[in-house]
């Protein structure tokens, strides 16, 4: 009797044990490893689960900031790779700010960010989100024993009824986001 119940318990600790480590690859797959976000696979996953809402209710609105760091390979060309991957962590800590539940925010590749806002159906209140963005970022940040200046550009697309995938709203957000950047930076 005693050998069974050491075997059960010697079992049960393995699944345990295995179910951890599951936990822990599926969060490596769906995070960032550099600031902790959610990634692109992630956050596409939430803007899928979004259209879907939105499909099933057209009160379900959302929107999309994507955001590019202005002029970030300077950063990386003169302090060097370190000093830009302690740019982003805090960059990432700052966007944090910005959002609340359940909102998402994502790196999806080096210097971009992506905030999924649900619940958004007018754009002003993207906007607003963006205008948050964008002071977040006015303080400077402390780096390499340095101050830096750095700003963001973002781009806003908001869903609409009929919106068709998640790489078309990312595609649309970047659209405008590279508008903001032809317009001057430091803006959305």
């Amino acid at each position: 009797e005693h050998r069974v119940e050491a075997r059960t318990l010697e079992l049960r600790e393995q699944i345990a044990v295995r179910e951890q480590i599951e936990a822990q690859l599926q969060h490596q797959v769906m995070h960032d490893a550099l600031t902790g976000l959610p990634n692109r696979i992630y956050v596409r996953d939430r803007i899928e689960r979004a259209i879907a809402a939105l499909r099933r209710d057209e009160a379900f609105g959302f929107g999309l900031l994507y955001i590019d760091v202005d002029r970030f390979k300077v950063v990386n060309d003169s302090l060097g790779h370190s000093a830009g991957d302690a740019v982003l962590q805090q960059i990432a800590r700052r966007l944090a700010t910005c959002v609340r539940e359940p909102d998402v925010v994502a790196r999806i590749a080096g210097d971009e960010f992506v905030l999924l806002l649900e619940h958004v159906q007018q754009p002003e209140t993207a906007c607003k989100v963006a205008q948050r963005v964008l002071q977040a970022l006015q303080p400077p940040l402390q780096v390499a024993e340095r101050e830096l200046q750095l700003s963001c550009s973002v781009g806003i697309a908001i869903a609409e009824p009929g919106c068709e995938s998640a790489d078309r709203i990312l595609h649309d957000a970047d659209v405008a986001l590279y508008r903001a950047k032809d317009a001057g930076r430091n803006r959305f």
